[in-house]
């Protein structure tokens, strides 16, 4: 057996979904995609190095590595994988979220006696995961160990300057990665409130930019950035709905457009603000002879059509907040010209 999986958080959501196959397509837009369920994608990728740099930057993602195997049985899974996945004096832990504590740990003893390792519960140097799917189980292997959370750091209320409409940080990683935009890339949020997507996307290691229409804002998203010490172009004071916009050369737009009392729209309304921020958008792109994406969330009674428009409807998903609002994530492909 050969590729990768990954296995997705346990939201009832199309979102995880979505921005695994969002960052295969960035880093490998050849692959094939497999569902062998709800949770666990496959791909044919191969590259270790870029299968863990997807599962470090997904955010709805618990495990990424090499498929080992594929098998009807779980007994079966212990018999063909190579000693030489982990070297001399390594760790491993077998893990799942799917399959009874009993089996894994009988799997993990068939481990250790082939490839004479030996076991960290804690802090291990590879991971062995085992998950149940539609046909069977599969077995896939990590060399980067457990994968490390750390949304708390980042969490809004923990910033210098907050809002109760700052988005929190799984949900703004989540959306940047939908833009497909990579680590060298120019990332714009041209509504940027608190900062929250612009700290993610520096955070991976984009140029990044924001925009916001209040000044007050924009210094609160400067000193959110500043305060935990991330690297930036610049934040810009204007109206992202202006026809020509004062910055060029992006590579992928995300952002959670201002709607409700708590966000200064001057009294345009919600789908207003959409249509003329596309319309600058496209102008915005770099590259008018690649397709790129821009990434928009917005409450879900919001209707906007593409008539005319130099943009696409690729995808849409939601997400329930409460009884008076559900979060539309539109994911929006400029047409190549």
């Amino acid at each position: 057996m050969s590729g990768s999986i990954f296995l997705l958080s346990g939201e009832e959501l199309t979102l995880p979904q979505a921005e695994i196959k969002a960052l295969l397509e960035t880093y490998a837009p050849t692959v094939k995609l497999e569902l062998f369920s709800s949770r666990v994608i496959s791909s044919t990728l191969e590259d270790p190095v870029i299968i863990e740099k997807i599962a470090e930057r997904a955010a709805f993602c618990r495990f990424g590595g090499l498929l080992l195997q594929n098998t009807e049985r779980i007994q079966d899974l212990s018999v063909d994988f190579s000693p030489a996945i982990i070297g001399p004096g390594k760790t491993f832990v077998a893990s799942s979220e799917s399959v009874d504590r009993e089996l894994v740990g009988e799997l993990g003893g068939a481990i250790k006696e082939k490839i004479q390792a030996k076991v960290s519960l804690e802090d291990p140097d590879c991971v062995f995961q085992v998950e149940k799917v539609d046909r069977g189980f599969v077995l896939g292997v990590s060399s980067n160990g457990f994968k490390k959370f750390s949304w708390r750091t980042r969490r809004p209320r923990a910033r210098k300057f907050f809002l109760p409409s700052a988005i929190y940080p799984k949900l703004a990683c989540a959306l940047v990665n939908l833009s497909r935009v990579k680590e060298g890339d120019y990332f714009l949020d041209p509504f940027c409130g608190t900062g929250s997507l612009l700290i993610e996307s520096s955070r991976m290691g984009m140029h990044t930019v924001g925009v916001d229409l209040t000044r007050w804002i924009a210094r609160g998203s400067l000193l959110n950035l500043k305060g935990l010490s991330m690297d930036f172009e610049g934040i810009f004071h204007c109206d992202s709905t202006w026809h020509h916009l004062p910055i060029q050369g992006m590579d992928g737009i995300s952002t959670d457009v201002p709607y409700g009392r708590a966000s200064s729209t001057r009294g345009k309304d919600t789908e207003t603000i959409i249509r003329e921020f596309t319309d600058a958008a496209a102008e915005v792109l770099a590259d008018p002879m690649r397709s790129k994406y821009c990434v928009i969330m917005h409450p879900s009674h919001v209707n906007f059509s593409f008539d005319g428009s130099a943009f696409e409807l690729k995808e849409r998903h939601f997400i329930y907040v409460h009884r008076n609002l559900t979060r539309a994530i539109s994911i929006l492909r400029r047409k190549e010209r």
